[in-house]
């Protein structure tokens, strides 16, 4: 979901990718991912621990002093224990993926099954669950996820797109081409597909394209509509039109929801947004869907003129 996207300080959001790219690192390793496991009861710091846990002392205290320096474990008293941060990578995501890779051959039945378009979700699910155990609903389709980051909300959309097999509503206050190609992708599958754009957006395309381009008359207008669409060339499946989008909605097959949450202190930059699968929900977030929908007007080169004379004059 993003148009005109909100962004972190460069440096704030750098900073945050290095950290998480250490504490990736780190944990790729088998000996450090080793040591970090056993801390979760308590790791005693002893001169034979290395020899215990089949490692040598190099390797031991080595990867011990990068978990320490990560923020995933620390010393307290004669033992080494999971940090807060620690504690919620384990519980959040090495338990949840240990999961999902004890379950890898049943989510390859679940993907051949996705694959075909004879059986619902709920007709899956519920093979699935019989025959293996497994509950899809709190492994793979949760029925909340709650995104902090620009960067887990762009995830968690691309992973509902991949659910749509007959329509998609999204309603943006943002551009992401990642999310743009899938859709696309999904249209040229024979998806429906309506994108409402949020207005705002289309204006700061045709400021920057207008002084690139050097536009300054009317017959130049099919070249702008090409320069600030970023949908261009047209899809037979993708009704796009342009108007007010106070917050982000994504729609899919009319039970996929995703909705923004906006701060109103500062509205420019994403916040939060939240996902769910729920069919009344969904139909009351299609409602206000199709409110803007009728006021929004059609993405032409007509519509086009008329945001570049405004645009122009606001100026």
């Amino acid at each position: 979901m993003q148009y005109r996207r909100r962004v972190m300080e460069p440096s704030l959001e750098q900073e945050l990718v290095n950290k998480v790219t250490d504490l990736l690192t780190i944990l790729s390793k088998r000996d450090a991912l080793t040591i970090f496991l056993l801390a979760k009861d308590g790791l005693n710091a002893e001169a034979d621990t290395p020899q215990k846990i089949g490692l040598t002392r190099k390797q031991y205290y080595t990867r011990l002093k990068q978990l320490v320096d990560t923020g995933l474990i620390d010393k307290s008293g004669n033992a080494y224990l999971h940090t807060t941060l620690g504690t919620f990578v384990y519980q959040q995501h090495i338990l949840e993926l240990m999961q999902h890779v004890s379950n890898a051959k049943q989510m390859k039945m679940v993907d051949i099954l996705k694959r075909s378009t004879e059986f619902s979700e709920g007709d899956i699910a519920e093979f699935v669950g019989k025959i293996a155990g497994l509950n899809l609903e709190t492994t793979i389709y949760r029925q909340v996820r709650f995104a902090a980051t620009y960067e887990q909300m762009v995830s968690d959309v691309i992973e509902q797109l991949e659910f749509a097999k007959s329509e998609i509503l999204l309603a943006s206050r943002f551009q992401n081409d990642v999310i743009i190609n899938n859709m696309l992708r999904k249209a040229d599958a024979g998806v429906n597909v309506r994108l409402l754009v949020d207005k705002e957006i289309i204006q700061n395309y045709i400021r920057n394209a207008g002084e690139k381009l050097k536009i300054v008359d009317k017959n130049s207008i099919e070249r702008l509509t090409v320069a600030v669409n970023p949908y261009y060339p047209r899809f037979p499946n993708v009704g796009r039109k342009i108007g007010n989008v106070p917050f982000c909605i994504l729609i899919v097959d009319r039970k996929r929801v995703g909705l923004e949450i906006i701060d109103r202190f500062d509205i420019d930059k994403f916040k939060y947004a939240f996902f769910t699968k729920e069919e009344v929900f969904a139909d009351e977030v299609r409602k206000i869907f199709e409110s803007w929908w009728l006021r929004a007007e059609e993405d032409n080169p007509n519509s086009i003129q008329k945001l570049f004379e405004e645009t122009v004059k606001s100026k």
